[in-house]
């Protein structure tokens, strides 16, 4: 195929995900995670009364606050595009970040390959805090390439302050990454201190108010069913956020070449060094497949650097498969199920290969989950049910 029609099948791929995006970011309203009306609500208490709240056990003052503001002032849809326009830019930061010498159309497939996975696209057209802490690392990680520490710096204590578990990511990024002129140990050492220390200043309220105990430095962990449930879950939710379909050919393509030999490289092993920590605290609390957004981000980014560009196309078709239908070898047993408002809280699994919904379909029957969070007989309900501004 000639370049220049490569180029423009890849760029006109781009925006139509970019449109659909919009599309879905118009009609979403407020998402259906549980998580977003409680941030709001921080913001709504913090502006009326001035009394403080966390959305959840540790909050998140950053995403609080942003997501809160947008939704008051603006409503759902300038929430939503803002937080998918974060997560693409995001994205752009990383593949820079890591990025030596790249083609053309490199940058373009990264951007399809994260697109095209069903969690990175449609968790990140709802105003949830994920993107909000991913795009400051990632800023953070390109200024400090770049050598403007003082911006790193700056990029990096807002990460913290949007989710407290980037802290860990930026240890990691910083103690391996090298640039063209490296950094002394005690210096990296230095700068890492600084960014904790500035990050976790945004929590002292929460610390005041919990009596400077640290009660609130908890979260609820799936550990009903031991250890082994705990790997279980693990397992099927790391190969859930990879697609099934898309983890085979994985497999398969690191049995055909030892692609871990190209982990020597120095940037490359401190790609692995993040996505390891992620795993390390994905398998502590293995919830929300979103908790893994950074790890499958720098993954793809190891894939597309070394996998044959017929392989990643071939990724690509298989998660745009997920959105019309899903592979699953599990059949989940909830306890009340037959409440859609309840918590999911699994009970036992069985081995049963089948076929389900894709992830359009689960995106646009999802969006009635906000019923179950407010009070539809008030205004503001009827607001939030609208994706209306709630000022």
């Amino acid at each position: 195929m000639n370049k220049n029609n490569y180029n423009f099948i890849l760029l006109s791929l781009f925006f139509s995900l970019i449109i659909f995006a919009l599309y879905l970011s118009y009609i979403g309203g407020y998402g259906s995670d549980e998580d977003t009306l409680p941030m709001i609500g921080v913001f709504e208490a913090l502006l009326n009364s001035g009394g403080l709240m966390t959305s959840r056990f540790t909050g998140y003052p950053v995403a609080e606050i942003g997501i809160g503001f947008l939704s008051y002032h603006f409503g759902s849809f300038i929430a939503n595009i803002t937080t998918f326009f974060l997560f693409i830019g995001s994205l752009y930061f990383l593949f820079k970040t890591f990025s030596e010498k790249e083609l053309k159309y490199e940058k373009l497939l990264f951007l399809i390959l994260c697109l095209s996975n069903p969690v990175l696209f449609f968790d990140n057209i709802e105003p949830i805090d994920y993107s909000w802490s991913l795009a400051p690392f990632s800023f953070g990680c390109y200024m400090f390439k770049k050598k403007r520490i003082e911006l790193a710096l700056l990029f990096f204590a807002i990460a913290i302050g949007a989710r407290l578990n980037f802290g860990l990511f930026i240890i990691f990024f910083v103690l391996f990454f090298e640039n063209e002129q490296k950094t002394k140990l005690i210096n990296k050492i230095y700068f890492i201190f600084s960014c904790l220390f500035l990050g976790s200043l945004f929590y002292l309220p929460v610390w005041y108010q919990f009596k400077f105990g640290f009660d609130w430095l908890t979260a609820a962990r799936p550990n009903e069913q031991g250890f082994i449930g705990l790997i279980a879950r693990f397992t099927y939710k790391v190969i859930n956020i990879i697609t099934p379909l898309s983890f085979v050919l994985i497999i398969y393509s690191f049995a055909v070449k030892n692609y871990f030999s190209k982990i020597k490289d120095k940037n490359i092993k401190t790609i692995f060094y993040i996505i390891l920590s992620n795993l390390l605290l994905f398998l502590w609390i293995p919830a929300e497949l979103s908790y893994l957004q950074l790890g499958i981000i720098l993954f793809y980014l190891f894939i597309l650097k070394n996998f044959k560009k017929k392989i990643i196309l071939l990724l690509i078709f298989l998660n745009f498969t997920t959105w019309a239908f899903q592979v699953d070898f599990l059949n989940i047993i909830y306890k009340d199920k037959e409440n859609k408002c309840s918590p999911s809280h699994a009970v036992d699994a069985k081995i049963n290969p089948h076929i389900k919904e894709g992830a359009i379909q689960q995106y646009l029957e999802n969006r009635e989950m906000i019923k179950c969070w407010i009070d539809l007989e008030t205004k503001r309900g009827k607001k939030i049910l609208e994706g209306k501004a709630l000022k």
